[in-house]
């Protein structure tokens, strides 16, 4: 059996609920990262987010891709395999 490929969840914290969503894809789908949106208008620690789903090892490099762009709220979470 192949190996699953681990992904890791991102919450992204956004100053506007309005905020485009293509301004957080473009960011990552740039470095081509592959990116899958799960979840829009979501309320995580009171503030309007965005989840998406990147590989586990691409992680890190979309974080800082992220940031680098404005975006200083953003979290990280995997859950190891399965």
């Amino acid at each position: 059996m192949a190996p699953r490929a681990l992904h890791a969840f991102l919450v992204i914290g956004l100053e506007r609920e309005d905020e485009p969503l293509s301004s957080i894809t473009g960011v990552i789908e740039q470095q081509g990262i592959p990116i899958e949106v799960i979840g829009r208008r979501r309320r995580f620690r009171r503030v309007p987010s965005v989840v998406v789903r990147v590989p586990l090892h691409r992680a890190t490099e979309a974080i800082l891709a992220l940031e680098l762009q404005g975006f200083c709220d953003v979290v990280a979470y995997h859950g190891g395999e399965a």
